[in-house]
């Protein structure tokens, strides 16, 4: 997991970026959605700060009104440290479990949402930091006339954060919004790319080649898409051989584009030709995995994940030659849930849980999956990728395996040393 703090201050357009991340496939924990929740009526922490400032910073039903606190330690030095040393420890002990929950499901990204960031944590702490900033006058302007906020006051909230020159300096990436929303997310677009890019090299590390076999140039997309993708950005070498050209033979050289492949091979069948017993393909794609020597190879599992014969064949296909090559790699198989293959289409055989040897997000890959599916639009998709019940498959991507699991892995790569 690629651990980042995403930090900026107030009015500089840090939430709007945080939305975005989120959008394209981050897990963002929000500080100040934290600091709200620390402070519910009937907490410790909310006990603590009357007790410090006051019964007058209560509204009427017992919550807090954090314009009369902010009025209260704003401007005031002591006063703030005293509100930062009741709040901050109580949030930071929220967000190391949040982190924590979230390593564990093996999330890619995280995106920790940390306004006084440079403030009260050390930076060092993660691995990127990304600063949005925006010129004083410009972040005053916004406070006193988008949310409304009496000049003085925008005077001291500004004023209680540190300048941001050095945290400049200090930043792995900076994103300036003195211009529009569009030049934001045009920024902050190019910022995940390269987020995205150094989460999925940390995941795989030095992994060697992948390998996906399929039956469809179609099925890249629907079925490992995600995963393509997310190699692809790690610099790992993926390769697709497809036993069938399509309905065009441009298919297999747009999924080439558009998932990053390092090659593909058309064995050059038919679709609805493919038996499981067929020496030339297996010699084919022996030799294919002998010249590729792929770490891990992906395909289908012996049912075909929806019992399509010419699914059923490449499972054949490749466990024949990928035994016929000697190869030592890793081979997992396309799986989904039985609740998610339920969900996605009654066509679809689930995996029961105990047989699932991994799970991969690949939710910030999300666009590229979409771009290659959009790609085989007249295909037989086993879900519809509009359909919000259709989400599962695009944010994780399942997988049996070979030779049994020991848990749940998050990455393909992981543990090749035991499996092998």
């Amino acid at each position: 997991m690629l651990n980042v703090a995403l930090t900026g201050n107030v009015a500089s357009g840090k939430s709007i970026v945080a939305r975005h991340f989120a959008e394209w496939g981050a897990t963002v924990i929000d500080a100040d959605e934290l600091v709200r929740e620390a402070q519910q009526p009937g907490s410790e922490t909310l006990a603590a700060i009357v007790d410090r400032f006051g019964r007058d910073v209560l509204c009427p039903d017992g919550s807090l009104d954090r314009g009369a606190l902010r009025r209260k330690a704003m401007g005031n030095e002591e006063s703030l440290a005293a509100l930062n040393a009741i709040v901050h420890p109580v949030v930071q002990q929220r967000r190391a479990e949040l982190a924590t929950a979230t390593a564990a499901r093996g999330d890619c990204v995280l995106v920790n949402d940390i306004p006084l960031l440079f403030e009260v944590l050390n930076p060092d702490d993660f691995d990127l930091v990304v600063l949005v900033d925006a010129p004083v006058e410009l972040r005053h302007r916004r406070l006193t006339t988008l949310r409304g906020m009496p000049a003085e006051e925008a005077d001291h909230l500004i004023a209680a954060q540190a300048p941001t020159d050095r945290k400049r300096e200090r930043s792995d990436i900076v994103l300036d919004n003195a211009g529009t929303l569009a030049q934001l997310e045009d920024a902050a677009r190019g910022a995940w790319r390269s987020i995205r890019a150094r989460a999925a090299a940390r995941l795989a590390g030095r992994g060697g080649p992948l390998l996906a076999v399929t039956a469809h140039p179609d099925d890249a997309a629907f079925a490992i898409g995600g995963t393509l993708a997310r190699y692809a950005d790690a610099g790992i070498e993926t390769h697709l051989v497809c036993a069938t050209a399509g309905e065009s033979p441009r298919e297999l050289s747009e999924d080439a584009s558009l998932l990053g492949l390092t090659g593909t091979v058309g064995l050059g069948y038919s679709a609805g030709t493919l038996e499981s017993h067929d020496a030339s393909a297996v010699n084919a794609l022996a030799h294919a995995i002998r010249r590729i020597a792929p770490a891990v190879i992906v395909t289908f599992g012996a049912d075909g994940g929806n019992g399509h014969r010419d699914h059923v064949a490449v499972h054949q296909w490749t466990h024949q030659a990928s035994s016929q090559a000697r190869s030592a790699c890793s081979l997992f198989y396309v799986a989904y849930p039985e609740p998610v293959a339920r969900r996605i289409s009654s066509r679809l055989r689930g995996t029961p849980d105990r047989q699932l040897a991994a799970r991969l997000d690949v939710r910030p890959w999300q666009d590229v999956k979409r771009a290659a599916n959009a790609a085989h639009a007249s295909g037989d998709a086993p879900f519809d990728l509009d359909d919000p019940s259709a989400s599962p498959p695009m944010e994780r991507e399942w997988y049996a395996a070979e030779r049994a699991a020991i848990g749940l892995e998050t990455d393909l790569y992981q543990g090749l040393e035991r499996r092998g």
